[in-house]
């Protein structure tokens, strides 16, 4: 099953990757790194950056990791100012710490300490996500290792609460989209409700947490394409120039104008918005048919297209001798063609109709997710 896509964010700014060799050392472009003996590790905490123990599915943060040591003192992964071992401006160095999770994977480059949980809200949303991180050191051979810090984070769904369609070229119209949703009981979220969406050949999930965290299932028509641009006027030509033995006042050649640029061309209409059909839980409708928002939209309209340049005018040629008969030789400059109008835009899009709500049975609407279904509701409750 694939999660709903969504971009995340990192939560606090990352440090920069600096190899160094030896422990410790003051760079010029970020902290010094310190190596430390594992051994001398008492206590060793495991925790998003943020300081909140708290993920949402999909959304990459960093991980920090704060060892205490035998002497009271503290060093961090990624809080630069803590510093460590005497040094005011000092992190953990990157290559003896070790980071792992019960779901997702370690983003790169490895020394960002970045985990990036699963796009899937229900592989988490009985379990959370368990974070591990430890110092870990090989010398000669021989491998030591600290105690392991743990830490549970509990899911949170507000990089969730979108799910945004559209597809196709320019003008196209937005994809029909089928929503399904029920009630779900997990661990952390006793009223909470999964929404499924199957719209462009996938299949999303979304979890709203509870009735005022509502989730926004739009479709969209794509914008009408630009209008193409006029063509650009043709240039005039230069005047001929007198010939070098013609007499005094002999006039150069007058240069032509030059023509109008072309007229743009129309935007292209923006498509219309898709058809949405929803359908409820039958037997809990009443409950959970105000936890999706949906919106159809129509495209916005493609832009006018730009009028031609003006043709460049002909300059004129260069004439014989002045004479006192004669106070200017050279011939007469043609006009420089008009630029050409701009084209008109698009229209807009139409939005889809309201959107169709209907409902069946949970065993037959979610029979594809009955057994992940039962599984989270039968975990058990987690501390509020």
């Amino acid at each position: 099953m694939n999660g709903s896509p969504k971009t995340g964010h990192l939560r606090r700014g990352l440090l920069p990757a600096v190899a160094l060799a030896g422990a410790p050392l003051l760079q010029a472009c970020g902290p010094a790194e310190v190596q430390l003996d594992p051994l001398s590790v008492v206590d060793l905490q495991v925790r998003p950056a943020s300081g909140q123990r708290l993920f949402c599915p999909g959304d990459r943060f960093q991980v920090e990791v704060v060892a205490k040591l035998k002497d009271g003192t503290t060093c961090s992964t990624t809080d630069r100012t803590r510093g460590c071992l005497g040094e005011k401006d000092a992190v953990i160095k990157p290559e003896d710490v070790r980071i792992a999770g019960s779901a997702g994977f370690r983003g790169e480059p490895a020394e960002q300490f970045v985990w990036i949980p699963p796009p899937n809200p229900l592989e988490t949303a009985d379990t959370g996500l368990a974070l591990q991180g430890w110092l870990e050191k090989t010398v000669a051979g021989q491998t030591t290792k600290s105690m392991v810090g743990e830490s549970e984070l509990r899911p949170v769904y507000q990089c969730q609460n979108v799910g945004s369609y559209s597809g196709g070229g320019p003008g196209a119209h937005g994809p029909d989209v089928e929503v399904a949703i029920t009630t779900l009981s997990t661990p952390y979220y006793p009223d909470a409700a999964l929404i499924r969406v199957d719209a462009m050949g996938r299949r999303d999930y979304f979890i709203s947490p509870s009735m005022d965290q509502t989730v926004q299932i739009v479709s969209s028509g794509q914008m009408g394409a630009p209008g193409a641009p006029g063509l650009p006027g043709e240039n005039g030509e230069d005047g001929k120039d007198a010939a070098i033995d013609a007499a005094a006042c002999t006039p150069g050649g007058d240069g032509t104008n030059g023509t109008d640029g072309g007229p743009g061309g129309p935007g292209g209409d923006g498509g219309n918005g898709g058809r949405i059909r929803i359908v409820l839980d039958e037997a809990a409708a009443y409950k959970v048919k105000g936890r999706v928002l949906t919106q159809s939209l129509g495209g916005a309209p493609g832009p006018a297209g730009p009028g031609g340049q003006g043709g460049r005018a002909g300059a004129g040629g260069r004439g014989g001798l002045v004479a006192p008969a004669c106070e200017e030789t050279k011939g007469k400059d043609g006009k420089p063609g008009r630029n050409g109008q701009a084209g008109v835009p698009g229209r807009p899009g139409l939005p889809g109709p309201p959107p169709e709500v209907t409902t069946l049975p949970r065993a037959s609407l979610f029979a594809a997710e009955m057994g992940v279904i039962t599984r989270i509701e039968a975990a058990k409750a987690k501390p509020q």
